[in-house]
């Protein structure tokens, strides 16, 4: 159908899942400890909900790099303009929807900057289910397992605080290999593959 309309399939992506009934804690300390001895210069930082106010300004400024950073395929999208008004207006947005976000961040300890942050989400009448949104490193800081870092933290945070949490879903296109090493590495399988179409109007 999406062909007949004239659109053209720009991007395949998978879905996997995590069953957190069945992580292996053992390789999830080993991933740790490691990304833990290449981070040296920073430090983590977590919160629910709204991001503080000392840390929105950065949150905005990886927000806006996200699909400027993920590989879009032949996707057409043009650069997002996301600035503190547009974070708060989300963040309104999401807790008026009882949407409960569990974030964790590496902090530069040299700039005080924050340069890596990830998110999971849990909606309000699901608490079995959560999705692993967000996942970005600033470019002049990767190489130090940041990302790793803050997902591995971020889920025992989250789990921590959602005991009944037994399923959190992520998507990544299938050309960003980084990103699903590390999910792998923390358990994620492949549940499903989808193709994003675009037409041109």
């Amino acid at each position: 159908f999406a062909a007949a309309t004239g659109a053209r399939a720009v991007l395949a992506e998978v879905r996997r899942r995590l069953d957190t009934t069945r992580l292996d804690h053992a390789a999830l300390d080993a991933a740790l400890a490691d990304a833990r001895s290449r981070a040296a210069g920073y430090r983590t930082v977590r919160w629910q909900g709204a991001a503080p106010q000392e840390l929105v300004a950065d949150v905005a400024h990886l927000d806006g790099r996200l699909m400027a950073d993920a590989p879009l395929g032949e996707m057409e999208w043009e650069p997002e303009r996301v600035d503190v008004e547009r974070i708060r207006g989300v963040e309104r947005a999401l807790d008026a929807r009882g949407r409960r976000r569990y974030h964790h961040g590496a902090v530069h300890a040299a700039s005080g900057r924050l340069v890596a942050w990830t998110t999971i989400d849990v909606g309000p009448n699901v608490p079995w289910h959560a999705w692993q949104q967000i996942t970005i490193v600033d470019p002049a800081h990767r190489g130090h397992r940041l990302g790793l870092l803050v997902k591995v933290e971020n889920l025992r945070y989250a789990l921590a605080h959602e005991p009944g949490l037994r399923a959190v879903d992520t998507f990544n296109a299938q050309a960003n290999t980084y990103m699903i090493a590390i999910n792998e590495a923390l358990g994620f399988r492949p549940v499903d593959a989808w193709t994003d179409w675009q037409l041109t109007l």
